[in-house]
């Protein structure tokens, strides 16, 4: 097992875990550059549905650097080698195990830019709550830095132990949240080439970016290969679920262990 039985212990109280690094300074860099590209256009293989700039700079060209500009890009492992590869890297994947169990896919992966200057903040919320396509709920987020987040420049913060009350209405998210049986939240800072773990029921926010550093944040959203998937009826939504695939062609990506036929 990759993780001690305390920090199992530790996420399922808490539904976040600060863990070591995973990447080294390479792979770090590597990932930066491809990054880059990909956000100033300089290559082609990712549509440009997954590349979403931030709301300031959508619509009319804006001046600038481009790579200022995108708020985040998704599915970058169904289309480039190197995201995929560090979706699969064993020094990630072996705690998802100890947490998922042994048959894992990728649901997709969100590269948050959070931008130097322009990156906005990003309010509480439970990732799972936005995806009611899936059952169970039972999703585990590998949050993996590209640069150092620190409280200055938007790091994560989690409330603890927030996933064991289940998936939260948006309608009722501010009730829940001031409720005195909530445990005040806890910012986690994480250095480049670290990551975190935190569930997808988890209450989570980052805060915005006004230093002249970048701050780039890689999620990788995993979830049992078991899991059944209730698909969705919004077509452009669907094609951006199902990476533009026609209707019953897509499976999400097997990462380790079984598929099984009627699931994800």
């Amino acid at each position: 097992m990759a993780l001690s039985e305390d920090q199992r212990d530790f996420f399922a109280d808490n539904g976040y875990l600060p863990y070591r690094r995973v990447l080294d300074d390479a792979e770090v860099e590597g990932l930066r550059q491809r990054s880059e590209e990909i956000a100033r256009g300089r290559v082609e293989h990712v549509p440009p549905r997954f590349v979403q700039l931030e709301a300031a700079f959508r619509g009319a060209a804006a001046a600038g650097d481009r790579l200022d500009q995108v708020r985040k890009m998704t599915h970058l492992c169904y289309y480039d080698e190197l995201f995929e590869a560090t979706a699969r890297k064993s020094s990630i994947v072996d705690p998802i195990e100890d947490l998922l169990g042994p048959n894992i896919k990728l649901y997709c992966d969100q590269l948050m830019m959070k931008s130097r200057f322009n990156g906005t903040v990003t309010d509480w919320h439970q990732d799972s709550v936005a995806w009611p396509q899936f059952a169970p709920q039972d999703h585990v987020s590998c949050w993996v830095a590209l640069d150092d987040a620190t409280l200055d420049n938007g790091c994560m913060t989690v409330i603890p132990g927030s996933h064991k009350w289940g998936p939260i209405a948006r309608d009722q998210r501010e009730r829940f949240l001031r409720h005195p049986l909530l445990p005040e939240p806890v910012p986690v800072e994480v250095p480049a080439g670290h990551c975190m773990f935190h569930h997808g029921l988890n209450f989570h926010r980052t805060g915005a970016n006004s230093t002249p550093n970048r701050r780039r944040g890689l999620a990788l959203h995993y979830m049992r290969a078991e899991t059944m998937y209730l698909g969705v009826r919004d077509e452009e939504l669907r094609l951006m679920l199902e990476c533009e695939k026609s209707p019953g062609e897509f499976r999400f990506m097997l990462i380790r262990g079984e598929e099984f036929a009627g699931r994800v």
